[in-house]
């Protein structure tokens, strides 16, 4: 049944999606790398979109950004605004070559997160800015490095639950 295999990667993705933003707020210090820990909500969010369409990320970003503005400290409008565009743009790079290769979802991330970072500066700038330089170099490589495993089990629900023959 096709309509059921997409109505169940959809819940899949959903309980994933909550599980990557209660695990980013709730990321043990002992775990950060320089003091920064991973955003897998915007990993998450970024796999959606790449693995399933701009409507899938633009979807999974707007609800990502809610469950993170509602539980995090930074304001909705920089959530939104990052969330909801990096699932879109990730899905827009849906349709090409490489698209579910892991290197384009770390590459992917990268971006994603100087980007949040750069939203966020302009939003509520920070006190201090070398500190501020420091924190998202370490942000954007501890979420490059947990987008691997994140993208990995994404890919591997949309290939078991929607294949796509179309696909390389």
């Amino acid at each position: 049944m096709p309509g059921g295999d997409t109505v169940l990667f959809h819940l899949i993705s959903a309980l994933l999606l909550l599980l990557s933003v209660a695990t980013q707020y709730a990321w043990p210090e002992w775990l950060q790398l320089g003091g920064a820990a991973p955003l897998l909500s915007l990993a998450a969010v970024l796999s959606i979109g790449l693995v399933r369409g701009p409507s899938a990320g633009l979807v999974a970003g707007f609800f990502a950004a809610y469950l993170s503005a509602s539980v995090g400290a930074l304001g909705m409008g920089g959530q939104f605004i990052t969330h909801i565009g990096i699932g879109l743009l990730a899905g827009f790079f849906r349709s090409g070559l490489f698209s579910t290769r892991i290197t384009v979802a770390i590459i992917a991330a990268l971006i994603a997160t100087i980007a949040t970072s750069l939203i966020n500066l302009i939003l509520a700038p920070p006190p201090e800015v070398f500190s501020w330089l420091r924190l998202t170099a370490m942000t954007s490589i501890v979420t490059a490095l947990w987008t691997i495993p994140v993208f990995a089990v994404f890919r591997a629900i949309a290939r078991r639950f929607s294949p796509d023959t179309g696909e390389y």
